[in-house]
């Protein structure tokens, strides 16, 4: 460079730069490295097709999880339900002692041969139920045996939560030797 003369930048070199690093003298690209470039303008295409698209309109809302309300084993049939007190009529609730409250549910629990016909007998039945919230606490529910034609029934009051998942599990045996019937069932109310 001359004294005085105007320092080189390298924009002013245009199009006559010398080659790249990693270029080899004659400045063709190699392959190996025309086709990592290839794949890696392959992979940002399908980064920016994976964004795009689909249809504006909002997902379908899944179908609801339909739970029997009961289970099977052997000749026995467990039968469960857990509804809002507000939501059984004033004379029902009243017959079970139940207070009608707008955080509160009754769990029914009934036991029965699977076909009446066959003369299944329920000796000494036990049966247990407990809540057990989202965090993992279990609390036993404290269950009223209630005689009624053609069985028992056994009824506890659980307190809920607007929108607060709350899972129920139930175990029951209808003999003391006999198999155990258990049921696990999950709802959520809405209290407004």
């Amino acid at each position: 460079m001359r004294a005085g003369a105007p320092r080189s930048l390298p924009w002013d070199s245009g199009n006559n730069r010398g080659p790249r690093p990693g270029t080899p003298a004659n400045g063709l690209i190699s392959r190996e490295r025309r086709g990592r470039s290839r794949g890696a303008a392959a992979a940002a295409a399908l980064v920016l097709a994976a964004g795009c698209g689909g249809s504006p309109a909002p997902a379908p809302e899944a179908a609801p999880y339909l739970d029997p309300g009961f289970v099977e084993t052997g000749e026995y049939r467990l039968h469960y339900a857990l509804t809002l007190a507000r939501d059984l009529p004033a004379a029902i609730a009243g017959s079970y002692g139940i207070v009608q409250r707008r955080n509160l549910a009754v769990l029914t629990v009934a036991l029965t041969p699977r076909d009446p016909r066959a003369g299944a007998a329920i000796e000494a039945p036990a049966v247990e139920a407990a809540a057990v919230s989202l965090t993992g606490l279990r609390r036993e529910l404290a269950l009223s045996r209630l005689p009624e034609p053609g069985g028992a029934t056994w009824v506890a009051t659980v307190d809920v939560r607007h929108r607060v998942p709350v899972t129920i599990e139930i175990r029951a045996r209808a003999t003391p030797g006999g198999p155990a019937l258990r049921a696990r069932l999950t709802r959520e109310f809405r209290l407004d």
